[in-house]
This record gives C-alpha cells, structure tokens and sequence, in this order.
C-alpha cells in the first residue's frame, strides 16, 4: 500500500482514539475524485454527483489524501485495525419520493463504531458539522444515537424516511452513488431500524 514517511510514521504512531481523529485532520480532506479524475474538496461535484462520483478504494483514499464518509468509514476502521481495536461499520441511508428505492436513495452517511475498553465511540470526522468523538456506555446506545443523529440530520434535508444497516467489509473504489448504495443492501448484515415519517 502506497504511503509516505509522514503517514506510515503517525500510523505507527496511533494510541488512543484522538490520535486517530489527528491522522483524518492532519492527513485527510473531505471530497472526492470524480469518474472525469477531477477533485472536489469539500463537495461531492454538485449537482451532477450522481452521475459523477466514485468511490475510492482504501489505498487510492490514502494515496490521494481525500474521501467522503464511505471513505472516511474506510480509512477509520484500517488505522483500528492497525491498532487492533475491535469495530463496526454502518450506514445511515435516506430516502425521499424521488429516491424511495433501496438502490436509488436519497442521502447516504458511513461511520465506525469503536470498543476502546468499557466504552463504545464514534470517532466523526467526514461531517464537519457533526465532527468529534462521541462516547457511549454500550453498543446499543452508541448504534441507536448515532443513527438518531443523522437520521435527524437527513428528515431535516428531505427525507422521509432512513434505515440503517452494518456492513463487515471495506467499500470498494470505482462505484457511483447508485452502485454503492447496490453494494450496502447486498453486504449488509442486518436492516437494524427503519425511522422517519413514512
């Protein structure tokens, strides 16, 4: 896997779980690289990202130094793993009546959960309006709080409803949004809750 000096060494470096919040400030920007190979910093291209964006897979996130949370969740759960901390990925999807199809949805977030002794945390980085480390007592209340949040944050937006579900592996590079979301209902381990006003 292809990295500098300066990365491999804070990798190596890693403790606690400020650390790894650190390593995505320090090393990873918010964006993504679209099918034409342009970057968008701070943006998933506008209006056309359906159509445009594509995943990167974990060594080409690294490489180029940018994600969105699909990413984010990515490069998350490797530096856990690199400190063998045991995680969880899921997704909060959204879904509106133009996007009402479990392939074809509306708004999409991938986060990590992490064990760090008797604690469970979400370490957030990808949203910056959600970003930091939350801490909960329990699997439970850290899976029913994060999805509330950005359950929240999605009915806010427009959607009418949101599910969430946990996925075991790495999303891969070159997927659109649609494919993606393809992705997640085919690996997912289990639909854990279905919210909103629907």
């Amino acid at each position: 896997m292809f990295m500098d000096y300066e990365m491999k060494k804070a990798i190596a470096e890693l403790r606690r779980p400020e650390d790894i919040m650190c390593f995505l400030d320090g090393f990873i920007r918010y964006g993504c690289i679209d099918v034409d190979g342009v970057e968008h910093v701070n943006s998933l291209g506008g209006k056309d990202f359906r159509v445009k964006f594509r995943t990167l897979g974990l060594e080409d996130s690294l490489q180029y130094r940018i994600g969105a949370c699909i990413e984010q969740a990515n490069i998350t759960k490797y530096l856990l793993n690199q400190m063998d901390v045991k995680s969880r990925t899921f997704c909060t999807r959204g879904y509106n009546d133009a996007h009402p199809a479990p392939d074809d949805l509306y708004l999409i977030h991938c986060y990590v959960l992490a064990r760090f002794g008797d604690k469970v945390l979400n370490i957030e980085h990808s949203d910056s309006e959600k970003r930091g480390i939350y801490v909960y007592y329990s699997a439970e209340e850290a899976i029913r709080e994060t999805h509330r949040i950005f359950s929240n944050k999605f009915i806010l937006n427009g959607a009418v409803s949101t599910t969430l579900d946990e996925y075991e592996d790495f999303i891969p590079g070159g997927l659109s949004f649609h494919e993606v979301n393809q992705y997640i209902s085919r690996v997912t381990l289990q639909s854990l809750k279905r919210t909103g006003t629907s």
